[in-house]
This record gives structure tokens, C-alpha cells and sequence, in this order.
């Protein structure tokens, strides 16, 4: 058993330290840290070669040019060798036993369990042992497992920096992600989480292993500015790369439905896309517990609601 963590890097300098250092004091000892830098203008690259040389376990590697975020971790996974593979932001900071808790718990879960992700803490300055931490996700509204795409078609819970996941499939998946030709407006985590759903299972792990950093320069919150342009256009792609007649029909009508173009027919098709698929579409709602089991009229009511919130709000 072999663990990796990838990190992307791109003018990271004011927390990029902070971040690999709590990285270096895992209680889990046995990884690699491969950092791809995408051609950084600031100190990043010399803070990363100033601590590889008191840790043998960081390795660096420079694009020769800039790739932007989706080509660079897409990049980054070709340097993977590994049976395991952490993803790490440049500017958060793990909690001291991550790896060793997320990772005992995947390995303990049958192989078609293909990932784990956690929740995790919002960070606004430093952390500091006697704060109390607000979490990023309600943990009352994700299931435990989840087992296909349209479950997260427009709800994007995982978050990258909180993903380990089996490098089974890796050439596979980089073989779809590779079809892809405009990616500039796409999140690698949640394709990457999609495509996952195809092959397997997802597994939430109920602590917050991360403290995730708030700012409005980091990418993540730079790309939500716009929901409905990110959920098109996350949709867009799946349809494009997925195998599953099923979800490729989903996914489309879904882009169709969020593009400033669309009609009263595209509604039309996405609620009778919702009606087919009633019983996943319910994971996609912020207002539910994940424990409740709603019945079949409540469940035909939340498709024609979800079709009229899109319809009105746009």
C-alpha cells in the first residue's frame, strides 16, 4: 500500500509553506508529495526547493508552460504511481491525522468503494487550537455513499482538497478527462467525482480533515461567481465524457436547461428527466436530511419543484 498526494501550485507564496508543512507532519509518515508548479511569478517554487531539501518526500516538477488549473492536475496525475491518491489546495492546512484516518477508513471498505471524501473546517486567518471551527458542509444532508453522477448533478459536495481515492482507474480516467477540449470553466474535482460515480461508489467520512482557506483570489471561489455558467458548464462536459446513456441524457438536457438560450421545452425535458430519475434527484436539494425517506408523492413533488426553481429564477 502506497500513498500519494498531489498539490498544484500557481503564485501560491503566502500560504504554500504553511500548507506542506502540515502536509510533513502527518501522523502517517509514508507518502509522496508531488507538487506541479504552473509556472509561478513569485516565490512559490523557491519556498517549495527550500523545503525539499530538509524532506525527501517532496517532489517538484515545472510546467514548461501554463496550463491553467484542469490541464495542471490532469498533468499532475501522470506523475502518480502510487495505490492511494490524496489532493491537496496550495493554501489550506491538514489536520495532523488526515491521511492516517481517511485512509484507514477507505482501505476498510469493500473495492468498490472508489473514493473518500470528508467534510471540512472554513479557515479565515490562522488556525489556532482554542477556535471553534465552522464546518463547510451539514453534514445532515450527504448520505453516506453515493453510487451515481446524477445524485451530485447540482450539488458539487466533494471538494477536492478532501478527496482520497483508489488510482484503479486512473489511466482510464485520464483518458476521458483528456477528450475534453474547452476545460477552462470546469472543476477537476467534480468531473473527476462523476466519472468516479460511473465506475463505483463515493464514500463520505463524517470529520473535517482539512481547514480550508477563505479568500476571494483562491480559484474555487473566483469560478462559483457564476452558479448557473458553472453547473452548465460542468454538465456540458460530463455529457460529452460519460459512457452511461443514462447520464449523458441527464447531463445534456441539464446544460440545456441553465444556457441563456434555453425555452419552455428544455424546462419541459429536464422535469421529465427528473420524473425518470426521481429517486436520485432528491440528493440534489439543500434542504433535506439525508436520513429522511420521502415519499413517492414528495418525491414527484421536488422534480416539478427543482424544474420550476430553474424556470423562474433564470
Amino acid at each position: 500500500m502506497t500513498v500519494d498526494i498531489l498539490m498544484c501550485t500557481y503564485n501560491g507564496e503566502k500560504y504554500i509553506e504553511q500548507q506542506i508543512q502540515s502536509i510533513l507532519n502527518q501522523t502517517h509518515t509514508d507518502f509522496r508529495l508531488i507538487i506541479v508548479d504552473d509556472i509561478s511569478q513569485d516565490r512559490t517554487v523557491s519556498i517549495i526547493q527550500k523545503m525539499m531539501l530538509l524532506d525527501s518526500r517532496i517532489e517538484l516538477h515545472q510546467n514548461e508552460k501554463n496550463l491553467g488549473y484542469f490541464n495542471n492536475f490532469l498533468h499532475g496525475l501522470d506523475f502518480v504511481t502510487a495505490d492511494y491518491l490524496f489532493f491537496s489546495d496550495q493554501d489550506d492546512s491538514w489536520v495532523k491525522d488526515k491521511i492516517e484516518k481517511q485512509l484507514a477508513d477507505l482501505m476498510q471498505e469493500d473495492e468498490a468503494v472508489l473514493m473518500s471524501f470528508s467534510n471540512s473546517y472554513l479557515l479565515y486567518d490562522e488556525v489556532n487550537a482554542h477556535t471553534s471551527y465552522e464546518t463547510k458542509r451539514d453534514a445532515d444532508k450527504i448520505k453516506t455513499y453515493y453510487s451515481t453522477a446524477i445524485e451530485l448533478a447540482l450539488r458539487n459536495i466533494v471538494a477536492g482538497h478532501t478527496i482520497l481515492m483508489r488510482t484503479d482507474s486512473l489511466t482510464w480516467i485520464k483518458e476521458r478527462m483528456a477528450m475534453l477540449k474547452d476545460k477552462k470553466h470546469l472543476y477537476f474535482d467534480y468531473v473527476l467525482t462523476l466519472l468516479l460515480l460511473e465506475q463505483g461508489k463515493i464514500k463520505y467520512f463524517d470529520e473535517s480533515l482539512v481547514y480550508f482557506r477563505q479568500h476571494s483570489d483562491s480559484t474555487s471561489t473566483v469560478m462559483r461567481m457564476n452558479y448557473y455558467h458553472y453547473v452548465s458548464s460542468n454538465a456540458l462536459a460530463f455529457s460529452q465524457i460519460s459512457e452511461s446513456d443514462k447520464t449523458v441524457n441527464y447531463f445534456s438536457v441539464l446544460n440545456k436547461t441553465l444556457t441563456r438560450k434555453s425555452h419552455f421545452p428544455a424546462y419541459f425535458k429536464f422535469l421529465r428527466q427528473n420524473l425518470l430519475h426521481f429517486k436520485r434527484v432528491f440528493n440534489n436539494y439543500d434542504f433535506y436530511h439525508a436520513d429522511n425517506s420521502p415519499s413517492f408523492l414528495k418525491r414527484v413533488i421536488l422534480c416539478f419543484r427543482l424544474s420550476y426553481r430553474f424556470y423562474a429564477q433564470k
